[in-house]
């Protein structure tokens, strides 16, 4: 098990970066990442103005929810693992609108 914190904590950090805000303008939406292995949750909440908040919550009704292994996360952040891999052999559970599933790739 990874402590994952600091992984969300470096997506969440990509929304400080001008280009990324600006493309993320007016794109409020809230992501639910779920870690059954931790049985933590946590939600990235996207602002209007394109930044974005960490918590360590669960909503009823997230944009987006991703449900995956800590350490699965975390070797996709570190490009040892290659996400469409995870998510064909249903390692990576992804839900949510697909024009947001494709504009979120940005972020990883």
């Amino acid at each position: 098990m990874t402590d994952i914190v600091p992984y969300l904590e470096r997506i969440r950090a990509r929304f400080d970066q001008p280009d990324i805000q600006a493309s993320f303008q007016g794109f409020a939406k809230t992501l639910q990442f779920i870690f059954p292995d931790l049985q933590r949750n946590f939600v990235l909440n996207i602002a209007e103005n394109g930044t974005a908040t960490l918590s360590e919550e669960t909503l009823p009704q997230p944009d987006v929810k991703v449900i995956s292994n800590s350490d699965l996360l975390a070797g996709i952040m570190d490009r040892k693992v290659n996400p469409i891999q995870a998510y064909i052999t249903r390692k990576l559970k992804v839900t949510g609108n697909m024009d947001d599933l494709l504009r979120l790739q940005k972020i990883l």
